[in-house]
């Protein structure tokens, strides 16, 4: 499993699937799946910025994971975004977990946030998701250092495609492989 985090704007969509791409693995979007529900309130939420409740994530998540043939490789996106999403997938997931923090300053990411042009991303709700994720970031990637799990900084304010280098570099150094 590969795990893509950053703050919001630093490219984790992207990246997650030009590796899909290029590696032929599934790819699940949590932000995707949760602008694609139903749920009223949901996207209320997502509109003002609030993060979505851990349980009706993780459902989602959950439910994406087990849509997987258990012997493929897949990558997440955008998850997790609290203490309890990151200890229930470390705690969940067997075998190898590469975790990528894609690194971005916060004025940069509010440009290309800018950019995109969906709904969800208007100032308000840009602010909080940054807030929240520089909240949280340092224990969640705590909760996966406990359990050993690889994080590889990316430096995000590069180009998409010297991004996307880094990335398959530090999986090739991974499984053994020159970069």
């Amino acid at each position: 499993m590969i795990i893509f985090l950053g703050i919001a704007g630093a490219g984790k969509t992207e990246q997650s699937k030009l590796l899909a791409d290029e590696l032929g693995y599934n790819r699940i979007s949590v932000g995707e799946l949760l602008r694609k529900t139903n749920d009223i309130s949901v996207k209320e939420k997502m509109n003002t910025g609030e993060l979505i409740d851990d349980d009706t994530v993780i459902a989602i998540v959950e439910e994406a994971i087990e849509n997987i043939s258990s012997n493929r490789e897949f990558i997440i996106d955008g998850f997790p975004r609290t203490l309890i999403e990151a200890t229930w997938i470390a705690n969940r997931q067997k075998g190898s977990v590469k975790v990528f923090q894609i690194i971005l300053n916060s004025s940069e990411a509010i440009v290309r946030l800018k950019l995109r042009n969906r709904p969800d991303d208007n100032d308000r709700a840009v602010a909080k998701r940054i807030e929240e994720y520089e909240d949280l970031i340092k224990s969640i990637l705590g909760v996966f250092r406990q359990k050993n799990i690889t994080i590889f900084e990316i430096d995000g304010s590069k180009s998409i495609d010297n991004v996307h280098m880094q990335v398959v570099g530090y999986i090739k150094q991974q499984e053994g492989k020159v970069a």
